[in-house]
């Protein structure tokens, strides 16, 4: 899990993990992509994170929110191995949805799981114990049961069919979806294209204009986390087996990517990782 957390960053902006956005009051509207939501008391929205989003809350008046990021290439392992993929399901096939939570038993659950899970992560933090293996699993858990309660919210909301999704949408869902399974083979804009039979210039349009990235910056974007997991995870690794696993052609291309982005080489992050599960232990 990324982020548990208040924050007040209320600039457009993107990332690559799916977020939770828990409003308890205040003053605000809300927009995603071509969107606008004017929020009410426990309202709840779940985005995929790839669309561009903001909070615009009213200047001066109380507002009051919770906000949960964590990736899916963390999580998906998991929920794979004890059989209940479908809890990411409302983020893939909903992408960006809000829930107005009416039933006062309903919202009083879902806050006290994320107050739950915001002190533990605040104590974890002043424990310096976020690497720990028992307070990972502790959050890990306390992270599924809130994603029991937005998978119940969202078959509620799917039985209502409130929000009819655009053909444009449905095109970059599926996209995203055949993207998160081949990205470490190595694929071009004519291989998606030909498996989704669609022109491969109305997809790169379609999907730029609702993600904000373009489909090779997705591509890459997944190509990354996933040589972070690996270089984490698997400290037998070699840079090359690393980077071959990831999608890249070979290890200098990596190299060369992966300190671009992440201002550190393959080996001082893998290390860095090392340092702070070393000095938790």
């Amino acid at each position: 899990m990324d982020k548990v957390e208040t924050y007040e960053d209320f600039s457009y902006h993107s990332h690559d993990r799916y977020e939770i956005y828990y409003f308890h009051g205040g003053e605000c509207k809300y927009l995603i992509g071509d969107r606008i939501y004017r929020l009410q008391e426990d309202d709840l929205i779940i985005m995929n994170g790839l669309t561009l989003h903001r909070a615009y809350p009213e200047p001066g008046a109380y507002y009051e929110r919770s906000v949960i990021e964590f990736s899916s290439e963390w999580l998906r392992p998991l929920l794979n191995n004890l059989n209940v993929p479908e809890l990411l399901s409302p983020f893939n096939q909903l992408s960006n949805t809000l829930f107005h939570i009416k039933d006062k038993g309903q919202s009083a659950e879902v806050k006290a799981l994320i107050k739950k899970l915001a002190e533990k992560v605040k104590r974890s933090k002043e424990e310096n114990a976020v690497d720990d293996r028992f307070q990972v699993g502790e959050l890990t858990a306390m992270l599924m049961q809130l994603l029991f309660k937005v998978y119940e919210l969202s078959k509620q909301q799917l039985e209502h069919n409130i929000h009819a999704e655009s053909d444009k949408n449905l095109h970059v869902k599926k996209m995203i979806e055949w993207i998160d399974t081949h990205f470490c083979e190595p694929i071009t804009l004519d291989d998606i294209a030909h498996h989704l039979s669609i022109s491969k210039y109305y997809m790169s349009r379609i999907f730029k204009d609702v993600t904000g990235y373009t489909i090779m910056q997705y591509i890459m974007s997944c190509r990354i986390n996933r040589a972070k997991y690996l270089l984490e995870i698997h400290p037998d690794k070699s840079i090359l087996e690393v980077s071959l696993e990831s999608g890249f052609e070979d290890s200098s291309h990596f190299s060369r990517f992966f300190r671009k982005q992440m201002k550190l080489t393959p080996t001082e992050y893998r290390n860095s990782k090392a340092i702070r599960m070393k000095n938790t232990n």
